[in-house]
């Protein structure tokens, strides 16, 4: 069973039951006759740069809380490593009957599962993952979009093994997130029953009021009292799910530990395949990288993606080739600087345009990632039918950059060496500071690689790193000038409207640039109404053009992924989702574990 769930110097020491992995040993056994589910046992020790900011797939954001969670919490139905499609049943006994116009989506609920601590889940824990995400309170603004058209969920006929979903309007991925729903232990995250008898339309009828109303004024309602609770920090360090994996610890600064659950529903019934033969796995935290590579000689991580300069130069001795395997490989995602256009300084597309001219990617691209990458020219994946490959990116070309801002009204008019611009009627420099996360060199070089740049023409940019979770509240409050991050691209057919409609520049949205543009939100709104897949690639086609011509963003870099594993582990395929690779899949012969099940 198939289950990819739908973003200190001082290392640490742990029991060993076999020799040093920084020895050189030989990795390479006959495997051919071994059962992985005879084999089961070992942990698996996972490099983290930072925290995430929390562990519920409903609240959290980063890539790196989806990668812990997803070993937890299991969805309706799964997604097939080969064709990428969601087809695998999994808490649901198949895939969904969809109702002609699209409207409509039934499921039934397998009958043998149930929660980690015991309590058996049915139809009721998806009908309560819904109302969280349709719950105005609940911070999860980036997922509540995609489920925007559902009415109501509910029992069939009573049977709470049978679920019905209705949608106001069709939704050509309706299905698909669908298939994503996440059973949600209710005695767990509403332990007042705060949202029991709290209907869909109700919940509607908040998310309209709260447009005119303050928050104030909705205090003393149930949905609210369950946001506050399930929002804060307990429920946020407390996951529990119907997975393979139990949550044990989270050590600030230091790691997150998981633990196989040996009464987890699947291996009752016999189902073991690619449900997990790790018995344990630390989720490491280490936020330098020259430390971790140090780590990693050490033998003290076991998994591990590098900055493509260190991958390249920094993982050839003997320590580390004797023991992991080093692989290059394609993910769909992409870097990119935004610019928050509710600063005055970017709320020209021309300006925008000149900034991209300031950045020269061709040597961010040679330099930083050793031409393991190319030029972004779209937020859509290039391997898509959608992708236009017909755009141009800008070139960099400063004097192209400092004509463009001279004819917006950018000039050095006190002879300082900083241009300035009578804004609003006052007289305005043009400075700013650019934001990115602690621990990625990577995006401060290009950060500084900007700033140089910048500095040639006039522009005075300041070049500052914070603590991931830090970052990404200054992101989602929109408390920056610019910033410098990545997004994931979808495999499957593109909705650009997390990222890119209008109403999601508001309430922490992903639309954390504040682009606002009234022809993208109609090509992104008439994407999602088309079944017709030819339709849909015609919009895409002219929204790339129009962020093309709009520069919201400086598209930067398609880069490859890298990952170094102990050569231990068998079955480490990669695959083209993130993070590239399936953990459920790893398994390590016995004679071969390293680590005891004493901690």
């Amino acid at each position: 069973m198939q289950k990819i769930f739908i973003l200190a110097i001082v290392l640490f020491i742990v029991s060993c039951g076999g020799s040093d992995s920084n020895t050189s040993q030989n990795w390479d056994i006959d495997t051919s006759n071994m059962n992985p589910s005879e084999n089961v046992g070992d942990w698996a020790i996972i490099h983290e740069l930072s925290d995430p900011d929390r562990l519920n797939p409903i609240t959290s954001s980063g890539a790196s809380a989806g990668y812990i969670e997803g070993k937890m919490f299991e969805s309706l139905v799964g997604m097939d490593k080969k064709t990428l499609l969601y087809t695998d049943p999994n808490l649901a006994t198949d895939v969904a009957k969809v109702s002609d116009d699209h409207l409509v989506y039934e499921y039934n609920i397998r009958k043998d599962a149930y929660f980690s601590d015991g309590v058996p889940l049915d139809a009721n824990n998806f009908i309560f993952y819904l109302k969280c995400i349709k719950n105005p309170f609940v911070d999860c603004a980036p997922l509540r979009n995609y489920f925007k058209d559902v009415k109501k969920a509910e029992l069939i006929n009573g049977d709470q093994y049978k679920l019905r979903i209705t949608c106001t309007n069709p939704y050509f991925k309706m299905e698909t997130m669908l298939n994503g729903l996440t059973a949600y232990p209710i005695h767990h995250y509403d332990p007042n029953n705060y949202m029991e008898n709290i209907t869909f339309d109700e919940l509607e009828k908040m998310v309209a009021e709260m447009s005119s109303t303050d928050a104030k004024d909705f205090e003393n309602l149930p949905a609210y009292k369950f946001a506050q609770e399930f929002n804060g920090k307990d429920m946020s360090r407390n996951p529990l799910g119907s997975g393979p994996y139990i949550f044990k610890e989270w050590s600030t600064d230091d790691k997150i530990v998981l633990e196989r659950n040996p009464n987890y529903w699947a291996y009752k019934n016999g189902d073991l395949d690619e449900n997990g033969y790790v018995e344990k796995f630390v989720h490491k935290v280490v936020k330098d990288y020259d430390a971790a590579i140090i780590g990693l000689k050490a033998g003290e991580l076991d998994v591990i993606g590098l900055p493509m300069e260190k991958f390249m130069n920094q993982t050839n001795s003997k320590k580390i080739t004797n023991n992991y395997t080093k692989e290059l490989y394609n993910i769909p995602g992409y870097g990119y600087i935004g610019w928050n256009q509710k600063n005055p300084l970017f709320k020209s597309k021309m300006v925008r345009r000149a900034m991209t001219h300031l950045l020269d990617r061709k040597q961010i691209i040679e330099t930083l990632f050793y031409n393991e990458a190319e030029i972004c020219k779209s937020p859509i994946y290039f391997k898509r039918e959608e992708f236009n490959n017909d755009i141009v990116p800008w070139p960099y070309d400063p004097k192209i950059a400092k004509q463009i801002l001279a004819e917006e009204g950018w000039k050095d008019t006190d002879g300082d060496g900083i241009l300035d611009k009578i804004i609003n009627g006052k007289k305005e420099k043009f400075k700013f500071t650019v934001l990115s996360n602690n621990g990625n060199e990577v995006r401060k070089q290009i950060g500084l690689i900007l700033a140089e740049n910048c500095r040639k023409i006039g522009i005075e940019v300041d070049v500052q790193t914070l603590e991931w979770s830090i970052f990404l509240d200054q992101v989602s409050a929109q408390k920056f000038d610019a910033m410098i991050l990545g997004w994931a691209m979808s495999t499957t057919e593109p909705d650009p409207y997390q990222i890119w409609h209008s109403s999601q520049a508001k309430g922490e949205g992903s639309n954390s640039i504040s682009f606002i543009n009234e022809r993208v939100d109609e090509l992104i709104e008439l994407n999602r109404r088309e079944y017709d897949s030819s339709k849909r690639i015609e919009y895409m086609m002219e929204f790339q053009e129009i962020l093309h011509d709009e520069q919201p963003y400086t598209f930067i870099y398609v880069s490859k992924s890298n990952r170094l594993m102990h050569k231990r582990f068998q079955n480490a395929n990669v695959y083209p989702f993130r993070p590239g690779y399936d953990p459920f899949e790893w398994w390590v012969p016995t004679s071969l574990h390293k680590y005891s099940a004493v901690n």
